[in-house]
């Protein structure tokens, strides 16, 4: 027994059986149908009692927020070998690849739980940017849609492989009906808060961008019942989708349909826009004026939305300053009219997570009508801004107040230095809750068409806008600088 080339010998067996022991165990998860193939470089993790994956890109910084698509669906065979170019094609763009097995669901309520158990462990916990890139292969879509339409301030875009995009249509309604335990009479009375084409309201109102690609001869998940359907209707809802039409191929595994360039591009394109800096920037007509040359400035720094001088908001039951009596879509352009739907007006920013806001008014307030008394008085106008103020730091953002610009001698109801007044009042605001000024006033004072600008009797500075912008610029490049607290 001490015979060293024995103990050579039985060290070989015990590798060799502990070697076998790993082969069935293998053989083992593939008889139960795990035959799946991850993405590079994955990782494994359970959610609420679920499988998930998560492949980060090589290069992924620590406490930089990273894009990412999610798979549908992530359960029996899938993914598999088809799905590896498209992955691969995203982490070689810097984007992480995740999915969650959530056994073959169709987009049920409960599977709806899961998945943002799933969506807040990885922008939570894993460093990726809350608005995602949801890739679906076709019953997949279920999960991905009803998902999406309960959370479309989280959606970056959405792209379909001949989805299922009615459950009317595949698997059919009482097929439907059993994965949804409910009886078939019930589902159909339910149906529409369940099928994917009767629930793009939510998407299109959020502006979520749709990518598609389908057979012309798919028998399975015919296009007419599906995507040219869900495309009809999110068009009429003044959604943007895109639909490729492969011809002569069905639902089947034609690597086209998989290694489609341009769905690959718009994945890309979508998911690197997540990942910028997002600026909220609104206020009056002076904030129209920079607008685009602040847009352009900040292009691929910041993601730049504007809440303008008409919004999408409504005003119910008064007009406020308009003249005609008639409600009128909210106008950011005065803190009164502001306030006025201040509560609409917090339910997006509650949904709508910033990185920087920016804002300005006050001209508007100052307005005197025909009786000569202000729009909206200084002391009332200081109140606004305070509770304006702290509505926006509930959003988390750095927020930046730009103050009110020169008024021009000659305007019939903007009398000359009123602004002086209403700016003085907003600093006193703004250093009290430590928000940082940026002075337009003095940029204004600055430009060269100044003094030709103050003999005029219109106090929109067309020529200083581009001034304006640059100043802006670079308030919120700073500003974005500064590290998180």
């Amino acid at each position: 027994m001490n015979n060293p080339f024995n103990r050579i010998k039985a060290m070989s067996r015990n590798i060799v059986g502990l070697a076998c022991v790993l082969m069935v165990a293998v053989g083992q998860l593939q008889a139960a149908g795990q035959q799946k193939i991850f993405p590079p470089n994955s990782r494994f993790l359970q959610v609420a009692g679920h499988d998930a994956y998560l492949a980060m890109p090589e290069g992924a910084k620590e406490g930089e927020k990273t894009p990412w698509l999610w798979y549908c669906p992530s359960d029996f065979k899938l993914p598999g070998k088809l799905e590896q170019w498209m992955m691969k094609h995203c982490l070689d763009n810097g984007i992480a690849v995740a999915g969650v097995d959530l056994k073959g669901d169709l987009g049920t309520p409960a599977g709806r739980k899961i998945q943002t158990a799933f969506y807040n462990e990885l922008t939570g916990n894993h460093g990726l940017t809350t608005k995602v890139c949801l890739l679906a292969r076709s019953y997949g879509a279920t999960q991905m849609y009803n998902w999406a339409a309960e959370h479309p301030e989280s959606i970056a875009c959405l792209t379909g492989i001949y989805p299922v995009c009615n459950l009317a249509s595949y698997p059919g309604l009482k097929s439907a009906a059993g994965k949804y335990r409910m009886p078939e009479g019930q589902f159909v009375r339910e149906l529409k808060n369940h099928n994917p084409i009767d629930r793009l309201a939510p998407l299109a109102k959020a502006k979520v961008p749709i990518y598609h690609n389908t057979g012309d001869v798919d028998k399975l998940v015919p296009g007419k019942d599906n995507t040219f359907l869900l495309a009809e209707r999110y068009k009429a809802l003044g959604g943007d989708i895109t639909v490729t039409v492969f011809e002569g191929q069905g639902h089947n595994y034609w690597t086209g349909f998989f290694e489609d360039k341009k769905m690959a591009e718009f994945i890309v394109r979508h998911a690197k826009k997540a990942s910028l800096p997002r600026v909220l920037f609104f206020g009056d007509s002076i904030s129209g004026g920079y607008s685009k040359p602040l847009v352009k400035l900040m292009e691929g720094k910041a993601e730049m939305v504007r809440l303008g001088a008409v919004a999408t908001y409504r005003i119910n039951n008064e007009a406020w300053w308009h003249s005609s009596g008639r409600a009128k879509a909210l106008d950011f352009g005065s803190a009164k009219a502001c306030i006025a739907d201040l509560e609409r007006f917090e339910e997006h920013l509650s949904s709508n997570k910033y990185d920087v806001i920016h804002f300005n008014f006050g001209l508007n307030d100052i307005f005197r009508g025909r009786n000569g008394a202000w729009h909206n008085p200084v002391d009332q106008y200081a109140k606004d801004l305070e509770t304006i103020v702290r509505l926006l730091k509930k959003n988390g953002a750095r927020v930046i107040w730009s103050n009110i610009t020169p008024i021009p001698a000659n305007c019939p109801h903007n009398p000359e230095g009123d602004e002086l007044i209403y700016n003085a009042a907003a600093e006193r605001v703004m250093k009290a809750h430590d928000i940082p000024i940026n002075d337009l006033h003095s940029v204004v004072k600055s430009w060269d068409g100044y003094e030709n600008f103050m003999q005029g009797n219109d106090v929109h500075c067309g020529g200083a806008y581009t001034k304006l912008a640059e100043q802006i610029a670079e308030e919120i490049t700073a500003q974005l600088a500064q590290p998180r607290e």
